[in-house]
């Protein structure tokens, strides 16, 4: 509420005949209500989400969407699909929070999951999803989930195993112990608005295809963009993955890399408008050993943006991008590792560069290594 706007309210109120008083004030009422319903946006629309305590949930077939097992609406129709909504699941001792899993081909309907929350109070010593779906192809939403593992052992926050036609949106994960997003040969996933913060990579593909990451969004103050930041792997790892778009992206503080796009089965890549930073390890204390270790992966090739490993046919466009650590950008590894407790350079083998058609001109950088002839800078005027 316009704090001004309102004081010149009440002041004019104070102003106008006590015979009016009541016409006016129930005017200014309804004037009060009419601001709060239109500036109402995605962030704060999530923000009515109330989970209720709930036990995980497992659907192996069409039977099992039922009430008991989270649905609160739907008839699991293409127009009217199953919702499991507003749910609090701490338990995921099963190794999962929510499990769809159509191994066996028994799922045909339609069904979107919303409103998940978790603390991961109870998770198994091999670690646990809070969302895992399995070879699922109807088109599906997942859309506000929020949760903090505080660093469980191999915690995912969203895993999708041989499925697509899959929207991903407003994702709220922090401290998650192992990767945000995994996405395992899968396809048509699009992931917008999610906030992610990961001891292992913020995204990971893995022989996926048809991939977009971000919608427009304003980047300087990141409203309703991706960001992908502080996480002890890659902000995205695109690992033999083909057809991928990431657009209003942030990857920043990420110690092992901002993007790093990898492999032979790697290629037509394009990255358009956004920021990747790989600030490189920190030195940190163990807290179970006392022992100062460094952050992160111990490679050579910590950037803003690294293509490695053969990856082919990319291009990268309008990007804002720093490797503090290292290079900015990197074509394959230059076989140095830096340990930041020691600050001793270490010399480990040298990771092989990209294939053709490699395209990184019109982008704000600094620094380089691997790239013949070096690409063009487009850095804004100070």
């Amino acid at each position: 509420m316009n704090i001004v706007l309102f004081k010149w309210k009440i002041a004019t109120l104070r102003k106008i005949d006590h015979r009016i008083m009541a016409v006016v004030v129930g005017f200014f009422l309804f004037l009060l209500v009419f601001e709060v319903a239109v500036s109402v946006t995605p962030a704060t629309a999530s923000s009515l989400c109330n989970p209720l305590p709930h036990e995980p949930i497992l659907i192996t077939s069409d039977n099992d969407f039922t009430h008991t097992n989270g649905v609160v609406s739907g008839t699991g129709t293409a127009s009217d699909p199953y919702l499991i909504s507003n749910w609090q699941i701490k338990n995921l001792t099963p190794g999962y929070a929510i499990k769809v899993d159509n191994s066996e081909g028994e799922i045909t309907k339609f069904f979107k999951i919303g409103c998940i929350q978790s603390n991961f109070a109870q998770v198994p010593a091999t670690g646990a999803k809070l969302i895992w779906l399995v070879n699922i192809h109807t088109p599906t939403t997942i859309s506000d989930v929020a949760g903090n593992s505080r660093d469980a052992f191999g915690v995912i926050g969203i895993q999708l195993d041989l499925s697509g036609n899959i929207s991903l949106d407003r994702l709220s994960l922090n401290r998650i112990g192992d990767h945000g997003i995994l996405l395992n040969s899968s396809d048509h996933i699009n992931i917008i608005r999610s906030k992610l913060k990961a001891d292992g990579d913020g995204v990971l593909m893995q022989n996926s295809h048809h991939i977009t990451i971000g919608s427009q969004c304003n980047l300087a103050t990141g409203t309703d963009c991706n960001a992908f930041t502080y996480d002890d792997g890659r902000g995205i790892w695109i690992n033999n993955s083909h057809d991928v778009l990431v657009q209003y992206t942030i990857t920043s503080a990420d110690d092992s890399g901002g993007i790093v796009i990898d492999g032979n089965e790697s290629y037509n890549v394009t990255l358009i408008n956004g920021i990747a930073a790989g600030n490189g390890p920190i030195c940190r204390m163990d807290p179970e050993t006392g022992i100062r270790k460094p952050t992160g992966l111990r490679i050579d090739f910590i950037s803003g943006i690294a293509i490695i490993n053969g990856a082919h046919d990319i291009s990268v466009k309008d990007y804002n991008i720093h490797g503090n650590a290292h290079y900015d950008i990197m074509n394959g590894g230059d076989g140095n590792y830096l340990n930041r407790c020691t600050g001793i350079v270490e010399h480990i083998s040298k990771t092989l560069p990209g294939g053709a058609n490699i395209d990184l001109n019109g982008n704000c950088y600094g620094t380089q290594s691997g790239f013949s002839p070096t690409p063009t800078k487009n850095c804004p005027k100070p």
